[in-house]
């Protein structure tokens, strides 16, 4: 009986070590901060930008796919790490999905409506974009990316800059923009190609899944509707039903957020 003991707390002890081996080889990481671009602002005025990478330290598994997180605020308000709450819950769910998750700023405008400057604003942004693509592909084997596979996420204001950039000619410069690495776009709550009506004319032959609530009295479903026509056989759309802009309160509608999701992703695997 008491060799059978010694035995059990043997293996016990064992495992607990075991456990506690696992736990501290992999854990959630984040660099913040790191500087991508430095451009002029809607002032003229020199400005870093930054941002965040979040990802299992320790991970086994090499070369993850690479989600590029782009935030929403009108593109007058908003930040990498304060979006509504929602960057900390997004990275991790996805890192433990497996990815690699960067939020990025980008060029913001208070002034953009009352002094007409729409398509300067965008076009800045979807440039830092841009950038940002070029730094993870410089960048993403440092943390255990695959800087050749590269998926374009983004709320509100930040789906319709990343639906722009990528679906368009008219925001960027391809012979400095390199747009090969990108592998699938996924815009939420914000889903309009302000340049070139149909997207099949742009250079970006990427999937999309487009997701927007019917309920959304910001940016109305029907032009998440408009862009699934425009994009053809390149998109597909998933509908949270009775959802509003947001979805962060309700946790049934996030979880049909992530199923969908990870759904499209594993069909790029």
């Amino acid at each position: 009986m008491k060799i059978f003991l010694k035995h059990s707390r043997l293996l016990a002890t064992i495992a607990a070590i075991l456990l506690l081996g696992c736990s501290s080889k992999e854990k959630l990481s984040v660099s913040k901060d790191l500087c991508f671009s430095t451009c002029n602002d809607y002032k003229g005025e020199p400005v870093e930008l930054k941002l965040d990478v979040y990802r299992m330290e320790g991970a086994r598994a090499k070369k993850r796919s690479v989600i590029l997180w782009v935030h929403g605020g009108g593109m007058y308000i908003g930040s990498k790490d304060a979006s509504w709450g929602l960057v900390h819950h997004l990275a991790e769910d996805f890192v433990r999905m497996g990815y690699v998750f960067v939020s990025m700023d980008y060029r913001l405008n208070p002034e953009w409506e009352a002094t007409a400057a729409f398509d300067a604003t965008i076009k800045d942004a979807a440039i830092d974009v841009a950038s940002a693509v070029n730094w993870i592909k410089g960048h993403a084997r440092e943390f255990g990316g695959d800087p050749a596979r590269i998926i374009l996420m983004g709320h509100s204001a930040g789906a319709e800059i990343i639906s722009n950039y990528y679906y368009s000619n008219a925001l960027v410069d391809e012979a400095e923009h390199d747009k090969s690495a990108i592998k699938a776009v996924i815009p939420i709550s914000g889903n309009r190609l302000f340049y070139d009506g149909d997207a099949n004319s742009g250079s970006g032959n990427a999937p999309c899944l487009i997701i927007h609530g019917n309920a959304d009295d910001i940016n109305p479903c029907a032009d998440a509707q408009k862009l699934l026509s425009q994009l053809g056989s390149k998109g597909r759309m998933a509908i949270m039903q009775g959802n509003g802009h947001m979805w962060t309160e309700n946790p049934e509608q996030k979880d049909f957020l992530m199923k969908n999701i990870s759904a499209f992703l594993k069909e790029l695997d």
